[in-house]
């Protein structure tokens, strides 16, 4: 398929993505980039979102709370039904951890390195969206900040000190320029009808009769978060109207 076919739409808003639950699905995931098909057979005419979480950081999301897995929200695995062409996460919200929010006038509480990257997920994702509104196109610059390889709060709050602007300085990474030109539309490794590369940790999801779920695509998470993942694919079941969002490494 021609990849200028497909249209898409990255750092969609929230009330775009998700069907209901808006500040619980804020709390947790990330809108990263949405997708729409031409052609019949793959959710003709209708929205599918890649999304990531918040929480990622060390360790698998999720791991800690099987009490509220179902058949396709596992670790690092995260389900969706998808009604109007929006999510509606489709386990306990009890899946996630229950992380602070930290606000501005607070950074000489005591937090957990797990709360602190939340909040670097978070703050990221809010600055390099920032970017692309303000310079439409995703970031290609050399991040390279020793100031927020600090271990305590103060990395989160030299991350919020910085503007678009601010990255418009840093010098181009050439080697990042080079791998978004290998990718299809400068963001997807692979993107439907593409077949799903079998490799690294992801295991594609299957109904109850074994049958695999359509592949939609995969990318990765760098553009978007501070502690990102190396692959984020997507899924799709037309018949159950299930989208499942999966995180993996190489």
């Amino acid at each position: 398929m021609d990849i200028s076919t497909i249209a898409v739409k990255l750092f969609p808003a929230y009330e775009d993505v998700f069907y209901d639950e808006q500040e619980m699905h804020q709390k947790h995931f990330l809108p990263l980039c949405s997708v729409m098909f031409p052609s019949a057979g793959i959710a003709e005419g209708q929205w599918l979102h890649f999304v990531s979480v918040k929480e990622l950081y060390d360790g698998r999301v999720g791991e800690q709370s099987r009490a509220h897995h179902t058949r396709y929200s596992q670790p690092d695995t995260f389900a969706f039904d998808v009604i109007d062409g929006k999510y509606k996460f489709d386990a306990d919200w009890r899946f996630f951890g229950d992380h602070r929010q930290i606000e501005p006038g607070a950074y000489q509480e005591n937090y957990t390195d797990h709360e602190i990257a939340y909040n670097m997920n978070e703050s990221m994702y809010a600055l390099k969206k920032a970017y692309y509104q303000q310079f439409r196109k995703l970031y290609q610059g050399d991040f390279n900040r020793p100031g927020l390889m600090v271990e305590d709060i103060r990395r989160l709050e030299r991350l919020r000190a910085l503007s678009p602007d601010d990255l418009k300085q840093d010098p181009i990474d050439n080697y990042l320029v080079e791998r978004q030109q290998q990718k299809k539309g400068r963001l997807f490794d692979n993107i439907y009808p593409d077949l799903f590369p079998d490799e690294g940790d992801v295991i594609a999801p299957v109904d109850e009769a074994g049958n695999p779920f359509t592949f939609i695509g995969n990318l990765d998470g760098y553009h978007f978060q501070h502690h990102a993942p190396e692959n984020i694919c997507l899924f799709y079941d037309q018949t159950l109207q299930k989208a499942v969002a999966c995180l993996g490494n190489s």
